[in-house]
């Protein structure tokens, strides 16, 4: 939710509404805010003003409770201190900016306490980039039992577009994107596919996208050594790409990985490798080619070498029709999300991608984009025919 969307008006409200209609036995209803100064000055005042009118209400100032005359109460936490809230039973939760607490909230402290009570917890917050609240964002949208939503200040319009218009004056353009129309990615400068996987979350392309058995699957590598090996695993289907799993290592051999690929059963009508697969081992005179075939991965296709540029400007373009599985291929989504460009202030310009952790799937990406750009993966070239000589007519004998 963006900011000033009101979401701590409406947590505290429902934790109300449920205290007053709950037909469970002594209802307990919790709030959590990063500390419990915060959950003070931002929830405490409306928990008043919203239930004061209720016959019966009573208040406790230290312990931030209310008590309703059913017997329900509601009390205000603060996360960091978590085992403040240990033994305790809930039946709603609500977790306000959940990206700046104990990532042990969750599964240690509140999801056991409302177990016993088939209780509900909520999570409500601004993004504040790729953290705990990301994580559990991105599996949450890949499990059928949880409910998931955006609202961004550009739909809600709970804020004048005139207010709207000075905020942006003020701040740059990422800030804005960041906080009021809630991008995961606007705080990580120079983002490559950041922006890209933005659009393709909006359209539905990154979900629900398994393996289709009715096609092959090819397989795109990123080599590495004591840096990581990254795979794709891609079904073309007509014009539309699927990326349907991904898998990444190090320190392993290719023997590692011919054996991974054949043990997930996928029927893999090509092995594609970048340029640098045809490189000689100096200890023994032999390719890693020449190895991965002995290994079984045929047959074997080596992408052009081209500029990382051309490369990452192919693999932008073809993201447009692509669809990934948000199951299979959450380390690859990740990847692409904080793949970046640093700022080079000096020079008042972005240098290449930054090699870190997310450059290999990236890397991996990119060889797929040019191969399936550039390559043919049918065989469908008819065979050439060689000169033999200089008086080869390519028109035929007259």
């Amino acid at each position: 939710m963006h900011r000033r969307g009101g979401k701590t008006i409406f947590s505290i409200n429902h934790l109300i509404k449920m205290a007053l209609t709950s037909k469970k036995k002594a209802f307990r209803g919790a709030f959590f805010a990063p500390t419990r100064v915060q959950a003070k000055l931002i929830a405490w005042d409306y928990l008043k003003h919203y239930s004061r009118k209720v016959p019966g209400m009573k208040f406790n100032e230290t312990e931030l409770r209310a008590d309703f005359p059913t017997g329900a109460r509601v009390t205000l936490f603060g996360a960091e201190n978590p085992d403040s809230a240990r033994g305790q039973y809930f039946d709603q939760v609500f977790c306000d900016e959940y990206a700046q607490m104990d990532e042990r909230m969750f599964p240690e402290i509140i999801r056991p306490a409302v177990a016993d009570r088939l209780g509900g917890v909520a999570f409500i917050g601004t993004p504040a980039g790729m953290n705990s609240f990301y994580d559990l964002y991105e599996k949450a949208k890949g499990d059928a039992a949880w409910y998931t939503c955006i609202h961004k200040a550009s739909e809600t319009k709970l804020i004048p577009e005139t207010e709207l218009q000075e905020a942006r004056n003020l701040m740059t353009e990422d800030q804005y994107q960041q906080e009021f129309e809630c991008s995961w990615t606007a705080n990580v400068s120079g983002t490559v596919y950041g922006k890209i996987l933005d659009k393709m979350e909006e359209k539905e392309q990154i979900g629900k996208y398994p393996f289709d058995p009715a096609y092959p699957v090819d397989v795109y590598f990123d080599l590495g050594i004591s840096d990581d090996t990254s795979i794709l695993f891609i079904q073309q289907i007509n014009r539309a790409i699927f990326i349907i799993d991904c898998y990444s290592n190090n320190n392993q051999s290719l023997d590692h990985y011919a054996e991974y690929i054949r043990k997930t059963d996928y029927p893999i009508r090509n092995y594609v490798f970048p340029h640098d697969i045809d490189h000689r081992e100096m200890s023994t005179g032999h390719s890693r080619k020449e190895f991965a075939y002995s290994m079984g991965m045929k047959p074997i296709k080596v992408c052009p070498k081209l500029p990382i540029e051309d490369g990452i400007h192919a693999g932008q373009l073809l993201l447009n029709r692509t669809y990934i599985d948000r199951d299979n291929c959450k380390k690859f989504i990740d990847a692409m999300r904080w793949y970046h460009r640093k700022w080079i202030d000096k020079l008042k310009t972005y240098s290449k991608p930054v090699h870190d952790w997310s450059s290999h799937y990236c890397d991996a990406w990119r060889t797929a984009s040019i191969a399936i750009r550039d390559l043919d993966f049918n065989n469908t070239v008819p065979p050439q025919q060689y000169a033999a000589g200089l008086n080869y007519n390519p028109l035929g004998d007259n």
